[in-house]
């Protein structure tokens, strides 16, 4: 399904035209057929008559020529009163600016690769619409519901598109380009509208990211099936901080509130850096990896292959194939671990 200005025009202006096509389809062969004119006086009469401009008639009308005739008027007054009405609220209210955006957005949908695409825009969509935009990324935004959808024609940003449509349907997810996209984030209103999404985004990308919010922490299970790559669920997050803050005097969720207020650590953020084949750093302990002095970074915590979260590994720990590294630091300092991480495997280059 692709939007174009031609076929959104075309269905603006579809049943006038139609209307006028069949009343000068029905007018000229019913002068024919009720008064025996000719094909050129049938199209003068109708030309006439229709045009209201009033000249004669070619041969005095019958009874029923006179009704016809009177039909035929009353007929293309109408529609060309509705067809004036139609013309009027295509440039007074509005319709124009609105074809000439999705004009705007088909051609940046067209060259657009390596983008978020943010399924719904309640309040968690929301949020995570606007750090994306914050932070200079391209976001296609769906969202089906006619409320919300008006309150985005308020919200203008370069980096985002807006698409009002169902993020279940595959037509929909094609059109934000899902075959090109880097993340897609699900955040829609039900458990299953979110499964239904990552089924769909799997089926049409192999290779998109997907991030999907749970209510339900049962369903869990049903979602790492379904491909989701990261399960959000925001019970389990609450849990968490709650013991978190029960067990410890600090803890990293402050930590992270903290630095994010802080002009001064602006430019510091926290990656997940994995450690591919042909790294140096495999089979060894973090004291012999010597990352702090490698790379300026502190390792807070480590993704078991098992997904498991170790936080702060010690010194002794072993770094194993496919551990992912979680680290605060600048771009320049996790680039860095990275291409240590990725070593140098020709597969990695």
């Amino acid at each position: 399904m692709k939007l174009t200005v031609k076929s959104l025009i075309w269905r603006q202006f579809f049943v006038p035209i139609a209307a006028i096509i069949l009343i000068l389809i029905v007018g000229f062969f019913g002068y024919i057929l009720i008064e025996g004119y000719s094909s050129l006086d049938s199209l003068y009469m109708l030309v006439i008559t229709f045009t209201t401009i009033g000249y004669e008639e070619v041969h005095p009308l019958s009874p029923e020529g006179k009704i016809f005739t009177i039909v035929l008027i009353i007929s293309g007054f109408t529609v060309g009163l509705y067809a004036i009405g139609k013309l009027s609220s295509f440039f007074m209210e509005g319709e124009l600016s609105k074809l000439l955006k999705i004009k705007r957005m088909n051609a940046s949908l067209e060259n657009l690769k390596g983008h978020y695409i943010v399924c719904g825009y309640g309040k968690t969509g929301k949020r995570v619409t606007e750090e994306l935009l914050r932070k200079g990324n391209k976001v296609v935004l769906i969202e089906s519901n006619s409320e919300r959808n008006e309150k985005l024609k308020d919200v203008y940003d370069k980096n985002l598109i807006h698409i009002d449509g169902d993020a279940t349907n595959d037509e929909v997810l094609l059109l934000a380009k899902i075959d090109k996209a880097k993340i897609l984030i699900s955040v829609l209103t039900t458990d299953a509208e979110n499964l239904f999404v990552t089924l769909s985004a799997k089926d049409l990308n192999k290779n998109i990211k997907v991030i999907t919010r749970v209510e339900d922490a049962s369903s869990a299970i049903k979602f790492k099936k379904a491909g989701t790559d990261y399960i959000i669920s925001q019970i389990d997050i609450a849990t968490d901080r709650i013991i978190s803050l029960a067990t410890s005097s600090t803890d990293l969720f402050s930590f992270v509130e903290f630095t994010d207020g802080m002009e001064e650590l602006k430019d510091y953020k926290f990656k997940l850096v994995e450690i591919r084949a042909g790294s140096d750093m495999i089979g060894k302990t973090y004291r012999d990896a010597n990352i702090p002095h490698r790379t300026n970074l502190v390792v807070l915590g480590c993704y078991l292959s098992s997904n498991d979260l170790h936080v702060n590994p010690k010194a002794d720990d072993i770094i194993h194939l496919g551990d992912r590294l979680l680290v605060f630091g600048t771009d320049e300092e996790i680039m860095r671990l990275r291409k240590i991480g990725k070593g140098n495997s020709p597969k990695n280059d």
